[in-house]
Order: C-alpha cells, then structure tokens, then sequence
C-alpha cells in the first residue's frame, strides 16, 4: 500500500516548498554555457528526487506493506515536495510521511549545495490538494508565504501548525520514532523552528566538503548582504546542536 502520494489527492498533508537559492542570475548569465550549464545542474537537482505514483508500484507487493512516497512538482527554480495523509489519521503515518518529506528535503538541499547553489523554503501542514496537473491549498500558499516572507536565509522554516502539530506529538504521543522526528529540527535564533542542516550529511568529511562549497558560494557574492545570508547556513552545518531540542520549546508560535 503507498502512501503519500496519490494521482488524484484533497485533504490534510504536509507541503514543503523550496526556492533554489542562485538559479535565476545563474540562468541569465551562463544559460549558453557548456561547462557548469545550469540547466544541466537543476536537472541534476531534480532526479535527485523520487517521484511515484499508487499505479507505479509494483503489483506483487502486498497492500500490507506501508510504502512512503512524496509527491513532487517543480517549476523553474521552485520545487514543491507534499505528502497527503489518509482521511482517518494515524500517527504512525503521520510522523514516518513526515520523516519522508523531511529526507526529500535534505537530499535535494545537498545535491544543490554540491552543484553551487542553495535552497530557501518552508514547511507547512494543513489542507491540499493534486492532480495530474495542478498542486494548490491553503497549505501550499502558507509555505509559499512563509518561504518568500520569513525565511529570509538559506533555511527551512516550519510553520506554526506544523510547529504545533510537532508539540502535540512529543508531548502526547512520546515514542521512538516521535523522538527521532523532533530530532530533524532546532530551533533558530529568531525562534522560529528550522530543519537541521547537520542532518543533512552523515559524515563529519561531507560537512566539511558542503561547507567549503557554501563559503566559496559566500565569497563569490557581490553584495556584502548576500554574503551573510550564507552564514547562519554555515554554522548550522559546521556544529552539532548544544542540546536537542525540548518538547516545551516547540509549540511556540
């Protein structure tokens, strides 16, 4: 049985959108390029992400078996990643959905990275919905908002549902996997709740190799503004949280 992504979906899920943070003047500036073409890193960028339907998978698998698949829509520089939740919730799917986004989002983060760009967006839960050619809902433009309003730097907001939506999970339904969701996230100096960028590698030698990307993509920016914008990006990959995040510091806002 899949998960997540449907062909033909309205109702509550999670809905993550993401800018790719360089693109544009990229595209403007080296469109005709033949080494580093942009065009060819976005594409690079985008098969970074799984993409699936309930009819691509394969019939012998049995309807037991929870499959967790997002869905993914991309426009240019903008890429939205969504997973529905069935009508009757379970918190068993909605934590390992969101655990799914999550890895969605972390895997094109680094592949971005990698290929000299990085990204800016928001997370939100709320209402949705798809079909074979439109993605819209209050959950969408909420993440949207949240991504072009108050992001700001390279980072990835959660709203304040899906940061309540967090609180109620710790508080009221402590667990393994639970705990291991909460772990995805820190909390930012301005308060708001972000997804970890130290989670994005496994290694202390990929960090390392992610950061001297960042900071020749720092050192490379013409504007002292957009140079420190790469930075809390920086720090945030470069250490380890002090402390894991609390369930009392979730919920906040």
């Amino acid at each position: 049985m899949q998960l997540g992504n449907v062909k033909l979906f309205k109702g509550i899920g999670y809905v993550c959108f993401l800018d790719i943070l360089g693109f544009s003047q990229d595209i403007l500036s080296n469109w005709n390029a033949t080494e580093s073409n942009p065009l060819d890193k976005l594409l690079a960028i985008k098969s970074a992400l799984p993409v699936l339907h309930d009819d691509e998978v394969e019939s012998g698998v049995s309807q037991s078996v929870r499959n967790y698949v997002c869905r993914v829509n991309t426009v240019s520089d903008s890429i939205t990643i969504a997973f529905g939740l069935e009508k009757e919730l379970i918190i068993g799917d909605m934590v390992l959905g969101l655990e799914v986004l999550l890895a969605n989002v972390r895997e094109v983060w680094r592949t971005a990275i990698e290929l000299g760009y990085t990204l800016r967006g928001a997370i939100d839960f709320g209402e949705i919905y798809w079909d074979k050619n439109e993605l819209v809902g209050p959950a969408f433009i909420n993440a949207y908002r949240l991504e072009s309003e108050i992001a700001r730097v390279s980072r990835v907001v959660a709203s304040s549902k899906l940061n309540k939506l967090l609180a109620n999970l710790a508080s009221n339904y402590s667990s393994g996997i639970v705990e291991h969701l909460i772990d995805n996230f820190r909390k930012d100096v301005d308060g708001y709740i972000v997804l970890d960028p130290y989670k994005m590698c496994v290694t202390d030698e990929e960090r390392v190799l992610l950061v001297k990307k960042l900071k020749k993509m720092a050192s490379q920016a013409s504007l002292p503004l957009i140079k420190e914008k790469y930075a809390p990006l920086i720090e945030m990959l470069s250490k380890r949280p002090s402390a894991l995040i609390e369930p009392s510091q979730l919920g906040q806002y």
